[in-house]
């Protein structure tokens, strides 16, 4: 066993020795390749040329190459072609574009912003691998793919009106001016929320990144670089002005009548101890204790009870005879018809009407001036507003302005008439019940109609009550006249009788009555204006007989007539001038 290992020992020194030879030139020894390397070497050598040719000689796309995730490996350019226009699709179909600006990412679905896929340009960046580049790029890129290491880009047409509209809509969410702080009211607390900074950002570059992105169908998210504007500090003060405050029952739109308007709850709190939760503002929201007081009518309530109860109605004939009248009153009701007035809210005559012109319609009509009846525009919209007023009597509404005329009408009772003359006198009123009211005003039928429509809260109803003080009856008074024959008389004013007047709401709810003193009216006399003639007849013979004045005495009682008829009808307003 000894001898062996000996024996392989010296065997294996004498091969080493002999590895070694002496240069024949210089005397020193050499060192001899293996005959195992030289193989090795020859047959790496076989490769890269082998490899090189292939490289260099290979006519279609090389093996392993693919467009994206699609094989194309092998193929000729048409082939690729066809391959990539069948299998691109289903790559982009549910694929999206995520751009993340400040701290919100937008997705873009790709389907939205490509118009088609590049056949023709994917194959040529399929083809061009291993095709650029020194021998040795080249020959490193084909090894690459026969791998599974080499992709090649598809190419993708961008739809420059989808990629326009796309931005748009980031655009008009993402460019941002600094936001103000905002606040919640709960029960208890108040929440305030810091503002936020304006963004903006290069929109020409994301579309430009955009495109390239589309192009080189790369999906993968991208943030945009931002530029910030400092979010406005919270001011304490100016949220306190807008918080604090009584409730606020919840309202109606007035303009169609529908839409509810929610309620605000009353809000109180510590002015100076907010100011110290708040601090140097750093933080992004804050909880704030408040005392809320609840609001009488929420907006639940209110879309269940709008415009549910006739509150009152009344009417007033007219004689629809008199065109001009009529027609005044019609257009005055127009105006008025669909009024909403939500609690708290006045109603103003001459606002809701407007001034009674020929422009807008009017037409002239009789109407009192200095104490005679005389055609004015608009005469006999004193009608609508008196008989409004006798529903806002009877609605228990707050009159805050009420004029009577100076001379009675035959339309209304005593002391519920209501008188207006533009830019003079008015009438007003408020809504003060706690829900939204509305006036529905129509002239039909010989009648002025007026209904104001609300909410009951009670079983309240009203009646009214006019009492009269003071009677003031009218002189009968007779000028001369030297124009008329002696005998002959002539009517020039008709008798009005004055009254002074109060008025009283009569009000009934819960079983119990009690009055409220509406009103104080004063209506003047007019005394009666007679004409006598004064004139004698010339002097005449025996045989004629005297002139009877029966003739003129009937006259007489014709002109009465038709003078009392033109004051019962006229509305009156003042001594200058009415609407009426």
């Amino acid at each position: 066993m000894s001898i062996l290992k000996n024996k392989r020992k010296e065997g294996t020194h004498v091969a080493k020795h002999a590895a070694r030879t002496a240069d024949p030139q210089t005397g020193k020894k050499q060192k001899r390749v293996p005959l195992a390397a030289k193989i090795t070497g020859g047959i790496v050598a076989l490769l890269l040329v082998a490899l090189c040719g292939f490289t260099y000689l290979y006519p279609n796309i090389f093996p392993g190459v693919t467009v994206g995730s699609i094989p194309v490996g092998g193929m000729t350019q048409s082939a690729a072609e066809e391959q990539v226009a069948a299998k691109s699709k289903p790559l982009y179909q549910d694929a999206k574009l995520s751009l993340t600006i400040y701290d919100t990412t937008y997705d873009i679905p790709v389907r939205d912003v490509l118009e088609s896929v590049d056949g023709e340009q994917s194959v040529e960046n399929a083809y061009a691998v291993g095709r650029t580049g020194n021998p040795f790029v080249r020959m490193w890129n084909v090894a690459k793919a026969a791998v599974g290491m080499n992709e090649a880009q598809i190419a993708a047409q961008v739809d420059d009106d989808g990629l326009t509209k796309a931005l748009e809509d980031i655009a008009s969410k993402a460019l941002t001016e600094p936001v103000e702080p905002s606040w919640d009211i709960g029960k208890d607390t108040m929440t305030i929320h810091a503002g936020k900074p304006g963004v903006q950002f290069d929109t020409d570059a994301v579309r430009s990144l955009l495109e390239d992105k589309i192009r080189l169908m790369d999906f993968e998210p991208y943030e945009v670089s931002t530029e910030l504007t400092d979010a406005p500090a919270i001011d304490i003060d100016k949220i306190a002005e807008a918080v604090i405050g009584d409730p606020v029952s919840a309202t109606v739109n007035k303009e169609d009548g529908k839409t509810i308007i929610p309620e605000k709850v009353g809000v109180q709190f510590d002015v100076e101890e907010a100011r110290s939760i708040i601090g140097d503002g750093s933080a992004e929201s804050y909880t704030i204790p408040i005392t809320t007081t609840a609001v009488k009518v929420t907006a639940e309530d209110l879309k269940a009870k709008l415009f549910q109860d006739t509150l009152a109605q009344t009417s007033t004939s007219l004689d629809e005879s008199n065109v001009a009248r009529t027609n005044n009153v019609r257009l005055a009701a127009a105006s008025i018809n669909g009024t909403i007035l939500n609690p708290g809210d006045e109603f103003s005559y001459n606002t809701v009407v407007g001034e009674r012109t020929e422009a807008r319609g009017y037409r002239p009509a009789g109407a009192y001036v200095n104490g005679q009846v005389v055609d004015e525009f608009g005469g006999g919209v004193c009608q609508p507003s008196s008989t409004l007023y006798m529903a806002v009597l009877r609605a228990d509404l707050e009159v805050t302005e009420r004029h009577n005329h100076s001379f009675t009408v035959a339309y209304t009772p005593l002391g519920e008439d209501a008188t207006v003359d533009y830019g003079n006198l008015d009438f007003r009123f408020k809504n003060n019940t706690d829900y939204p009211i509305k006036i529905l005003a129509e002239q039909t039928d010989g009648k002025m109609i007026m209904t104001i429509v609300g909410t009951k809260t009670s079983d309240k109803s009203v009646e009214t009550r006019t009492e009269v003080l003071e009677t003031y009856t009218p002189q009968t008074i007779e000028k001369k006249d030297s124009s008329m024959m002696a005998g002959q008389t002539r009517v020039d004013t008709t008798p009005i009788t004055g009254y002074s007047t109060r008025t009283y709401k009569v009000i009934t709810e819960n079983g119990k009555t009690t009055e409220v003193l509406a009103n104080t009216s004063n209506y003047v006399k007019r005394d009666k204006v007679v004409y006598v003639g004064t004139k004698q007849p010339a002097p005449t013979t025996p045989q004629t007989p005297a002139t009877s004045g029966g003739t003129e005495a009937s006259g007489e009682s014709a002109s009465d007539g038709e003078q009392a008829t033109a004051g019962e009808t006229a509305d009156t307003a003042s001594d200058t001038q009415s609407d009426s």
